[in-house]
C-alpha cells in the first residue's frame, strides 16, 4: 500500500468520519485538519479536551506509520502525554506529528496543535509499538 492509498483508508475509516477529521499524510509527517464545531464542545463551549488529545495521537502514529506502512508494518499507540495551552472554541484545528525516533519494535513521536491564528493549543509526545501489520490483520481483521 503506498501512501495515498494508507491516507484514503485513514480518511475513510469510522472514527475520521465520526468526527469530521481530515488526515493528510506525507513520508515522516502526519497532519489532522478539524473544524471545531458545537458536536466536539464540552459543557464550557469550548473544544473537549478527548478531541484535541484524539488529533493530536492521531497526527502522531501518522507520521509514524508513514514510515512503516511500505515494510507491512503498523504502530498502535502504547504511551501519550499532552499539554493543553490554551482552550478553542470554534474553528479550524490543524495537528502535526513528526517522527523523533523508530526503531523495529517502538517509535516516538511529536506533536503539536494549532488554532486557525496559528496559535499553539496542545502539544503532545506518543510512544508506538511497531507490530507487524499480518498479526493486526489476524487478530483485528481491520486493516
Amino acid at each position: 500500500m503506498d501512501l495515498k492509498e494508507f491516507e484514503e483508508k485513514v480518511r475513510n475509516s469510522g472514527w475520521y468520519r465520526l468526527i469530521g477529521a481530515n488526515p493528510i499524510v506525507e513520508e515522516g509527517k502526519g497532519i489532522v485538519e478539524i473544524e471545531i464545531d458545537e458536536k466536539h464542545q464540552q459543557a464550557y463551549k469550548t473544544a473537549h479536551g478527548g478531541v484535541i488529545a484524539s488529533i493530536l495521537d492521531s497526527a502522531a502514529g501518522l507520521s509514524i506509520n508513514s514510515l512503516l506502512i511500505k515494510q507491512n508494518k503498523a504502530a498502535v499507540t502504547a504511551e501519550f502525554n499532552i499539554s493543553y495551552l490554551k482552550p478553542v472554541n470554534s474553528g479550524k484545528v490543524r495537528a502535526e506529528g513528526r517522527v523523533i525516533n523508530l526503531g523495529s519494535k517502538l517509535g516516538v513521536a511529536y506533536s503539536e496543535a494549532r488554532d486557525e491564528k496559528n496559535e499553539l493549543i496542545a502539544v503532545a509526545t506518543a510512544t508506538f509499538y511497531v507490530l507487524d501489520l499480518k498479526i493486526l490483520k489476524d487478530e483485528r481483521n481491520s486493516i
